[in-house]
């Protein structure tokens, strides 16, 4: 779709940076998960609401969750995902989160953290329009 023809004028659509992330060889699940949650969330957390980011989430895909999918997929959806996690972004400009990763603090101690958990050659971005349908067990109105 290209840029004009999004359903809502570019100013009001919310754009989501969405990363399937793998864990740092020899690192855990589990040592993987806390050092996300505890160390590097809060570390850019801060960061994120100063710059406008509206959203930043984690969904952790370990070996305890990975099972439950056999409980909900049909057959036709047969290729598990091995990634550790999905850590997903949702900004409305894309020059509120240019800036954030400009800010001294993001590249001094922000960007250099990954090294201590993630292994940036296996995992993959992709960016688009932020759709949401049900916030909170209630639907969202358009």
């Amino acid at each position: 779709m290209a840029i004009s023809d999004s359903p809502l004028p570019q100013s009001q659509q919310l754009l989501c940076l969405t990363i399937t992330a793998y864990r740092k060889p020899g690192l855990s699940e589990s040592a993987y998960r806390e050092y996300m949650t505890k160390t590097h969330a809060p570390l850019v957390s801060g960061l994120m609401k100063e710059y406008g980011i509206v959203r930043y989430n984690m969904t952790h895909n370990d070996s305890t969750s990975r099972p439950l999918l056999f409980q909900l997929y049909d057959p036709e959806f047969s290729k598990l995902s091995d990634y550790d996690c999905i850590v997903q972004f949702v900004f409305r400009k894309m020059e509120d989160f240019l800036r954030m990763k400009a800010d001294p603090r993001f590249l001094e101690k922000v960007a250099p953290d990954h090294k201590n958990f993630a292994d940036t050659s296996r995992s993959t971005m992709t960016i688009g329009y932020f759709e949401e349908f049900l916030d909170n067990g209630e639907l969202v109105s358009k």
